[in-house]
């Protein structure tokens, strides 16, 4: 039986498979049950050791919550950059991979009218992009030469050096305050924290500071995902909105989809109160409800090769406590939605107000 399952140690939940499987199914496919979000190492481990075999279909069981569906994404996209095939099965009964979905009129090409800066610009990277995002790395010297934006690599040490914060709202501030020294130090346009490693030396989160640099017009993205920086960039370039970085959660086939993140910018909310960070349970996060109304998705691939950018709906906010802290019920097409279950670019994309995704193509 070809059955992995994939779970962290950050979720301390009680984890059960999400759906069951006719044995026979089991018995002749590659199936993979990823469990929670942080996982995707996980899954490259069992490539390099053999035991998955990306020559033949990958089956890839979801749960719904825990940031299950954002880690099979990762996998998804780490697997069709390596040629392979696979599926995202929200159920049991989603057990054909059929021909991949024709979403070409959903997916850009950018152009250098699109994606390259007038001025050079600097991003900063402080640590190394998060070990999970195993399908979103990027050529520093392309982006220099695609997008006049030069990738600045900071020292994670230079924000761990805090030391043990206030577990509250005056330990995220002092948070804030280093990373927009940092800012202004190394004079940034733009930055990108390896955020996760603050949970266990800071002992409090980056999601305050990240949310009011985006506020200040300061483009900030977590867990140091550099094309979901680049992705912001370009955003903010074409329409000048706020950009709020979001993990999917759950898909349904008829476009109805689940976003959910913890560093919602203030200036896109109609109200908003702070909670805790969702894998840790410290620190300050926000929960936000956002208005429902016009709505862009955009993200741009790592090699610079691919974008999206479809209009949306966003038709409500709700909250649950095994999910993300900002949680929005988006409305797009069925054709979205066979792109994020066979064929998405990475996990994070990007939200913005507006129907904008005319100005991308």
């Amino acid at each position: 039986m070809l059955l992995h399952i994939l779970s962290s140690s950050l979720h301390q939940e009680k984890l059960t498979l999400p759906f069951e499987l006719p044995q026979a199914f089991l018995d002749a496919n590659q199936v993979v049950a990823v469990l929670t979000g942080g996982t995707e190492s996980q899954f490259v481990h069992l490539v390099e050791e053999g035991l998955i075999d990306l020559h033949k279909p990958v089956y890839l069981m979801v749960s719904g919550h825990s940031n299950s569906l954002a880690a099979s994404l990762e996998i998804l996209s780490y697997i069709r950059q390596h040629k392979g095939v696979g599926k995202v099965m929200m159920n049991a009964k989603d057990t054909d991979i059929p021909e991949i979905a024709k979403t070409a009129h959903l997916i850009v090409t950018p152009a250098e009218a699109v994606i390259k800066s007038h001025e050079k610009m600097r991003l900063g990277v402080v640590g190394m992009p998060s070990d999970w995002l195993i399908s979103s790395g990027v050529n520093y010297t392309d982006v220099l030469k695609k997008m006049n934006i030069e990738l600045v690599d900071i020292p994670i040490s230079e924000m761990t050096s805090l030391g043990e914060v206030d577990p509250g709202m005056k330990g995220a501030e002092a948070i804030y305050a280093r990373l927009k020294e940092l800012v202004t130090k190394n004079n940034l346009q733009g930055v990108t924290l390896r955020c996760f490693d603050l949970l266990t030396t800071v002992k409090n989160t980056g999601c305050i500071a990240l949310s009011k640099l985006n506020d200040e017009g300061i483009p900030a993205s977590c867990e140091g995902d550099i094309p979901t920086l680049l992705t912001m960039m370009v955003c903010k370039r074409l329409t000048g909105e706020l950009c709020f970085q979001v993990n999917p959660a759950r898909i349904q086939s008829d476009g109805e989809m689940l976003f959910a993140h913890c560093t919602l910018p203030l200036g896109m909310t109609e109200k908003h109160e702070y909670t805790t960070h969702f894998e840790s349970g410290i620190g300050v996060a926000i929960h936000g409800d956002l208005p429902t109304g016009d709505y862009a998705l955009v993200k741009m691939s790592g090699d610079l090769s691919r974008m999206l950018a479809v209009d949306v709906t966003l038709e409500r906010c709700q909250f649950e406590a095994n999910l993300c802290r900002t949680q929005v019920w988006i409305k797009a097409t069925p054709q979205v939605a066979q792109y994020f279950l066979t064929n998405p670019i990475h996990n994070h994309h990007v939200l913005i107000k507006g129907h904008y995704a005319a100005k991308f193509k």
